[in-house]
């Protein structure tokens, strides 16, 4: 493997074991958690469209929305473009949460950023973006 992929799989490393112990801590398995970040980062969503982000099932992505309404996090509600659908909003408790959670991130970076000027950190967030891309490719074309 090449240094960039490496370098690509270290920090998914670091992404993926920074989500398990942030959901530990909330008491929320994986999914739950990854599905609050969701809520809270892209707003409401159809439960359809969110078990297809998650790819879970419909059966599975059920149940993990009444856990998160059980808990206070999450509401389903008449989705305001067609009454007889339902979406579902992370509730500002959950906000709260996922804020709470990626405070020591977010502090962290907001430091790397302003040591390296708004250009290279424009740069090198274009880099993250540009990579995030290259795996969601590689995703496609693996199940293709």
């Amino acid at each position: 493997m090449s240094a960039l992929s490496d370098a690509m799989r270290s920090l998914q490393d670091a992404i993926d074991r920074f989500d398990v112990e942030a959901a530990g801590r909330l008491g929320l398995g994986r999914n739950d958690w990854r599905a609050l970040r969701l809520l809270a980062e892209s707003g409401a969503q159809a439960p359809r469209a969110l078990a297809a982000a998650l790819g879970l099932t419909s059966g599975s992505v059920t149940t993990l929305i009444d856990r998160l309404e059980a808990k206070g996090l999450v509401q389903r509600e008449r989705d305001p473009d067609d009454r007889r659908a339902l979406i579902v909003r992370a509730l500002p408790a959950a906000l709260a949460l996922v804020t709470d959670a990626y405070a020591p991130l977010a502090a962290i970076t907001g430091r790397i950023s302003d040591r390296l000027g708004q250009g290279r950190s424009a740069a090198a967030a274009k880099q993250l973006l540009d990579l995030a891309r290259l795996v969601e490719w590689a995703r496609e074309i693996g199940t293709a």
